[in-house]
């Protein structure tokens, strides 16, 4: 595979450049298998779940520390396990619940097809394919997804991505299938085991969001990148939007990696909305507080030749200073859980600019818009103070947590920034425009991935 440099720009030489298609390597098949999917992104602290058999037949399994029961466990079939009490409690479809005092419940799937519903209190309900088996352990139940690979797949590419990109976009679906297989099987080498997280691995809702995406699954099944000399599995790092620009592997995690380049990607500037183009806004004490601080009154910024921030330092009213990465800055006021939207800190391809508190009485539209008002009189003062609609940025805690019921005599930073996620590897914004544009998943995959081949691992 050759890499590739700079030379791309969106011209028309640009869309003129003829791709070079990695080599698919027919090698000895293998055939696809489970995985154990740990159900931790949802239903980590679950503390009483119900589980409801969906289609298909069921072993319903109980395993005890002395003999294990097995009973039939067809389509419409309930199971509820919470806490009792004294220790966990087990009820049946209608029957009373019961002190269970086993050590693992497995629901086993009878059969070519079957699938469960699995819902909390909290209003949590997400459909599974395959088996399922329960652990009560340290007060909580902790369930594992045992499901095929292919099927863990067409759960995990339409959440990494969306199925509404099927139509104008499913060569990026099938990148994505590709990045995704490829990082199950590098994961799954020593273990049968991953979790469905997306802080931890890939992000996996089951049948909850199967759809559009699932053909791009089907029509790469066991295609995956490997290191093209030693035909190992890559490490297919990826993420939602690199800001129009790819970092480096080592930057990020200090671990050099041979398949990944830092340059400009062009197909990832200007698309994704929020993703491609956002602002947080916080004050200068919520900022310090979260590192311990008093207010922040200076921010100097280390950056790569990329953008992305290596190192912040960041000194308070009192003059204590501290330094963090740019990552550890992102974590602490990333939306965990929450919609993405252009107020959010996404990434660490940012600037940082600090407002004075006596000029903080701007409207948050009329200064971050650049278009800063005189207040060198009285008179104008009066005139902005009457004309001013919404928060005065003196009066916002951040972005995030929303204004202050009078203003606050602190300087106020703006952080201006690009994309979302670590920039390493496969901008998925970036593959769904070389989709649009007309470029296979090959060529997507080329592009985001160096020194790779395209192989299928099992049939």
């Amino acid at each position: 595979m050759l890499p590739f440099s700079n030379r791309y720009s969106l011209g028309g030489a640009f869309l003129a450049l003829v791709f070079i298609a990695t080599l698919m390597i027919q090698v000895p098949p293998c055939q696809a298998q489970e995985i154990e999917v740990q159900l931790v992104w949802k239903f980590k602290d679950a503390g009483w779940v119900k589980i409801q058999i969906e289609q298909g037949n069921y072993l319903l399994k109980e395993v005890n520390t002395d003999a294990s029961t097995s009973t039939a466990f067809p389509a419409g079939a309930s199971l509820e396990l919470t806490w009792g009490g004294w220790s966990p409690a087990l009820k049946k479809n209608y029957d009373p619940f019961m002190i269970w005092n086993g050590k693992e419940i497995e629901l086993l799937q009878q059969g070519e097809y079957g699938s469960f519903l699995v819902q909390t209190p909290d209003g949590q309900r997400v459909s599974y394919r395959g088996s399922l088996s329960l652990r009560w352990e340290d007060g909580y139940c902790k369930l594992t997804n045992h499901v095929d690979q292919e099927e863990y797949l067409k759960g995990v590419v339409p959440i990494e991505m969306s199925n509404s990109w099927a139509g104008d976009g499913i060569e990026a679906l099938k990148a994505q299938a590709v990045a995704a297989r490829t990082y199950m099987v590098r994961k799954t080498r020593n273990t049968t085991r991953i979790t469905d997280s997306p802080d931890y691995d890939q992000a996996y809702l089951g049948r909850n969001v199967e759809g559009s995406a699932s053909n791009a699954v089907e029509s790469t099944r066991g295609e995956i990148l490997v290191d093209s000399i030693t035909y190992q599995p890559i490490d297919a790092l990826y993420s939602s939007h690199n800001g129009g620009y790819m970092e480096l592997a080592e930057n990020v995690w200090s671990n050099p990696d041979p398949h990944f380049v830092s340059q400009p990607d062009p197909f990832s500037a200007g698309i994704g909305g929020p993703a491609d183009r956002w602002r947080f806004i916080v004050g200068a004490d919520v900022l310090g507080k979260a590192f311990e601080l008093g207010p922040i009154a200076k921010i100097d910024l280390d950056k790569l030749p990329s953008g992305r921030i290596k190192k912040v330092s960041m000194q308070d009213i009192y003059g204590k200073l501290v330094s963090v990465s740019g990552r550890v800055l992102v974590q602490k006021f990333y939306p965990y859980g929450q919609p993405i939207t252009s107020q959010a800190f996404l990434g660490n391809l940012f600037s940082a600019q600090r407002i004075p508190n006596h000029e903080a009485v701007f409207s948050l539209g009329q200064r971050v818009k650049g278009m800063p008002i005189p207040l060198n009189t009285s008179q104008d003062y009066q005139k902005l103070m009457a004309t001013t609609s919404g928060p005065r940025l003196s009066r916002i805690l951040s972005s995030s947590q929303g204004i202050r019921d009078v203003p606050a005599t602190y300087d106020v930073f703006i952080f201006q920034g690009r994309g979302w996620g670590h920039g390493v590897g496969m901008s998925q914004w970036g593959a769904y425009h070389m989709a649009q544009r007309g470029f296979t998943y090959r060529e997507i995959l080329d592009f985001y991935y160096q020194q790779t081949d395209l192989i299928k691992s099992y049939l």
